[in-house]
């Protein structure tokens, strides 16, 4: 599976993370909720310290939750 990444639409949003992975990489996911759907977000952080944040579309959260495994997995970008 391909994911679809793309700047966030605003810089903040009250989102909820439920999941996230190990931040001693410098490519961080988190499984996010926002008013009744998910979606991932990767944060890539360089060498300097700044970081690089895109998000998937939003889904369900039981697709979202399903996506999200096959990332761990690694059978999907």
């Amino acid at each position: 599976m391909q994911l679809v990444w793309r700047k966030p639409p605003k810089a903040e949003d009250r989102a909820r993370v439920v999941a996230w992975s190990c931040h001693c990489r410098s490519t961080v996911y988190e499984l996010r909720r926002l008013g009744g759907q998910s979606y991932i977000r990767r944060t890539e952080y360089d060498g300097d310290g700044e970081e690089t944040i895109y998000e998937t579309h939003r889904w369900s959260y039981s697709k979202a939750a399903e996506v999200w495994a096959t990332l761990l997995e690694g059978q999907t970008v």
